[in-house]
């Protein structure tokens, strides 16, 4: 009696294994960084700045596009490339003391024009209002000898709003993300601007694929 309940566990067991590695094996997962560069000319701070993405100019997105069951935002990250000084001069991070007292982004999603769904070009689409803007993050009291080419300071995107950004992402896989740059720190009223400035940015989207 014994044996025949330790094989009828047994099978329950290993029944449930099988079961478990089947649908380890029909599905799998994958990610990578949607980057974003951004080159601004005589800009101002505190100001606003949005720049457009679609995920159909994607290779790794284009080629999974119709199996691909959930997508998720996890993790966003910041850094500066270049920057000319109010005064005309080259940043110097070794000399200079600069930061800003926080750069927050959000991601908006976007929707066609015209239709064209694949289009890489932003002038083709236009902010979705009946989407809800989501905010990715924001980094506060930002050194900007600590952000200056240096891609180390990540974000992750909070679980809830990675969440509601998958319910979207599906089937609306273009969007812009807006930045946001405070004061300075310690500058008063008046506007800054800086005549040249290249920042770039990561988005890690993770997706599930089913096989």
């Amino acid at each position: 009696m014994k044996n025949i309940l330790l094989i009828i566990i047994s099978s329950i067991f290993l029944a449930g294994c099988v079961a478990e590695n089947i649908e380890d094996f029909s599905r799998f997962t994958f990610q990578f960084p949607v980057n974003l560069q951004s080159t601004y000319y005589n800009r101002n701070v505190p100001n606003l700045s949005r720049d457009f993405s679609n995920l159909n100019t994607y290779q790794e997105y284009s080629d999974n596009r119709d199996r691909i069951s959930k997508a998720l935002a996890i993790q966003f990250n910041y850094w500066i490339d270049s920057l000319v000084k109010e005064d005309g001069e080259p940043y110097n991070p070794e000399i200079d003391d600069l930061s800003f007292e926080y750069v927050s982004y959000k991601l908006v999603f976007a929707r066609p024009k015209h239709g064209n769904y694949f289009a890489a070009d932003s002038a083709d689409f236009e902010p979705d209002p009946n989407i809800e803007e989501f905010e990715l993050g924001t980094f506060s009291n930002v050194e900007l000898n600590k952000f200056y080419r240096n891609p180390s300071h990540i974000l992750d995107v909070p679980r809830n709003i990675s969440a509601k950004i998958s319910e979207f992402l599906l089937t609306t896989p273009y969007f812009y993300v807006v930045s946001e740059y405070s004061k300075l720190t310690n500058q008063g009223n008046n506007k800054v601007k800086f005549p040249y400035m290249k920042t770039r940015f990561d988005i890690v989207v993770r997706f599930e694929v089913k096989v």
